[in-house]
C-alpha cells in the first residue's frame, strides 16, 4: 500500500524526523484558514511518480494566487491517479539536497540504505549514488557509516546519521517496504528537513499494525472495480488486454501459467493469485471477477493443492458452474484431497487436465475458436 505525502510525513514526525510546517487541503477555500506566510508550496497529493514533471506542484505568492492555482491542482489527474488533496506547505529556501531511502533488495535477502549528497529527480540512478546492506541486528553506528560513505562531514554528517538510524527504525518497526526521503533538504539556516517522503507498506503485514487499519480502502481511488474487489477479498489482480482469464494459487505458479499461455500463442486477460489456503468462497470470488472481465472469453485454472485443498475449489467450481453454466473452464487441480475433487467435478460434468501444458493448449484454442467467431458475426 503505497501512503500520500502527508500520511507519510505525519509518520515521519511520530518517529522523530524533522518535516516542514504543513495542512492538507480539499477545497480551495481551506487555504483562507491556514497561516503559514507567504509565498506557499501548493503540492498535489496523487498516488504517482513524476507529479514534479507535470506541473503538480506550484507556488503562490498571495491568497487570491493560491486559491486559483489550488483550484487547478484539485482536478489534476497524473499518469491515470487522481489528486486526493493537496499539501500546503511554506516555500523554504534551500541550500543543498540530499537523498536518503531504506527498500528491501531481494537479491541480497537484506534491507538495504540508498543515499546521495545529491537529490532530485530519478536521483536512484545516479552515479553518485550509495547502496549499503543493512547489518542485522542493527546498530546506531550504521547511519554514521553510511553518512561518512556519502561524504559528509561535521555537524551535517551528525544529522544524517541520526536521521538514517530513524528511518530504517521506522522501515522495521512498520513492515515497510519503502520508506524514502527525497529530497532531504537543508535550509539555509541549516536545518535537515525531510522536503518529500514517500513510504509504502507492505499489503501482508497490514494486519499486524492496528493504526493502519481501515487504511487501504482509502488508498484504492486508482484502482478499476474489479481491483478494488481484489484488494477486498485478499486476491492479487493485475489486468491484462488479452481474453484468456488465469486463476491460480502462488505467484510463482500464476507467472509460469502465464509465459505458457504466451508460449503456445494465447493472450492473458489478467494475473490473478488467488493465493495460499484459499477456501470455497475466496476461490469462488476469485472465479467470479476474472469472469466479469468482458474481454475474458475462457477461463483457465491451474491449481496446486498443498495449504489449499482440492475440495475446497472444486466445491468452488461446482457452485460457480451452477451461476454461469455458459462459460468455458479449463482447469487443472492436483494436490491435496485431490481424489475427493475429482469425484465431485466428474459428477458436475467438468473435465479435467490432468498435464498443465494439455490445459493451457487447450484453453488457448478455446480462445482462439472464440476470436473467429467474433470476427464472423
Amino acid at each position: 500500500m503505497n501512503l500520500y505525502e502527508w500520511e507519510a510525513k505525519k509518520i515521519f514526525q511520530e518517529h522523530g524526523i524533522p518535516v516542514p510546517p504543513s495542512h492538507r487541503i480539499t477545497k480551495p477555500e481551506e487555504l483562507r484558514k491556514i497561516h503559514l506566510g507567504y509565498p506557499l508550496t501548493l503540492k498535489v497529493q496523487v498516488q504517482s511518480g513524476g507529479r514534479g514533471k507535470a506541473g503538480g506542484i506550484q507556488f503562490a505568492k498571495d491568497l487570491k494566487e493560491g486559491e486559483t492555482k489550488s483550484a487547478e491542482l484539485l482536478k489534476m489527474v497524473i499518469n491515470g491517479s487522481k489528486t486526493e488533496s493537496l499539501l500546503i506547505e511554506p516555500r523554504l529556501t534551500i541550500a543543498r539536497e540530499l537523498y536518503l531511502s531504506v527498500t528491501l533488495d531481494r537479491s541480497r535477502g537484506c534491507a538495504i540504505f540508498i543515499a546521495s549528497a545529491e537529490g532530485g529527480i530519478e536521483i536512484e540512478s545516479s552515479k553518485n549514488v550509495v547502496t549499503m546492506p543493512i547489518p542485522y541486528p542493527y546498530h546506531d553506528f550504521v547511519g554514521r557509516d553510511l553518512a561518512k560513505q556519502v561524504g559528509l562531514t561535521g555537524n551535517l554528517l551528525n544529522k544524517f546519521a541520526d536521521l538514517a538510524n530513524k528511518l530504517y527504525k521506522l522501515f522495521e518497526s512498520k513492515d515497510l517496504e519503502l520508506a524514502e526521503i527525497n529530497p532531504l533538504i537543508v535550509t539555509d539556516g541549516d536545518e535537515v528537513l525531510a522536503l518529500d517522503g514517500k513510504i509504502t507498506i507492505c499489503d501482508d503485514a497490514l494486519g499486524r499494525h492496528k493504526c493502519f487499519a481501515g487504511w487501504q480502502e482509502t488508498h484504492m481511488l486508482d484502482l478499476s472495480d474489479r481491483e478494488k474487489r481484489s484488494k477486498r477479498a485478499g486476491l492479487n489482480l493485475v489486468e491484462l488486454d488479452g481474453n484468456i482469464g488465469i486463476l491460480c494459487n502462488g505467484a510463482g505458479l500464476t507467472m509460469a501459467t502465464m509465459d505458457l499461455v504466451k508460449a503456445f500463442g494465447g493472450q492473458p486477460g489478467n494475473f490473478l493469485d488467488a493465493g495460499g489456503g484459499s477456501d470455497t468462497e475466496k476461490t469462488l470470488e476469485a472465479l467470479e471477477i476474472v469472469h466479469d472481465n468482458p474481454k475474458c472469453d475462457v477461463i483457465l485454472v491451474n491449481i496446486l493443492g498443498g495449504i489449499t485443498a482440492c475440495d475446497e475449489v472444486a466445491q468452488a467450481l461446482t457452485a460457480f458452474m451452477k451461476r454461469h453454466p455458459e462459460r468455458k473452464l479449463i482447469v487443472r487441480l492436483r494436490g491435496n484431497n485431490q481424489d475427493v475433487a475429482e469425484k465431485m467435478l466428474a459428477e458436475s460434468g467438468l473435465k479435467l487436465y490432468p498435464e498443465l501444458e494439455e490445459a493451457v493448449k487447450q484453453a488457448v484454442e478455446q480462445s482462439k475458436g472464440k476470436q473467429l467467431a467474433g470476427a464472423a458475426r
